[in-house]
């Protein structure tokens, strides 16, 4: 039979002491990553929609109204929609920004020194 070391006693508690920030950090970004994509996923299907009904309806009036109804879940203080028509090569072009604010308060200032991240989409489509 074997003697057992108490040397090695409680072990497995330090390593995994030792792993779990690192552990909490990597779920932290995983779950922070996926809303910032999501948010973007948003901005991009609104900007689509936004220039979709200015491409059927030749009306750019009611394209703000369209984008907030799509993008409900996000803060819509922080939601901003520009139409632009150029008449020259005859297209329209539909932007959303967002200024994106993570779970963590000053993570964004930390590794940017801003307090936001803008996350922005933009569609460009032609004019019948």
């Amino acid at each position: 039979m074997r003697k057992r070391n108490f040397s090695r006693q409680g072990l497995a508690a330090v390593e995994f002491a030792l792993l779990l920030p690192g552990f909490a950090l990597l779920l932290f970004l995983i779950i922070e990553g996926a809303n910032a994509m999501h948010t973007y996923s948003s901005l991009v299907e609104a900007s689509r929609e936004g220039a979709r009904l200015a491409l059927m309806d030749g009306e750019t009036s009611e394209i703000e109204t369209l984008v907030r109804a799509i993008t409900d879940d996000l803060n819509s203080e922080a939601l901003r929609t520009s139409v632009t028509t150029d008449t020259a090569s005859n297209t329209v072009t539909v932007e959303v920004s967002y200024d994106y604010q993570p779970f963590g308060e000053y993570a964004i200032e930390m590794l940017t020194g801003e307090d936001s991240l803008t996350l922005a989409a933009q569609t460009t489509m032609p004019l019948p």
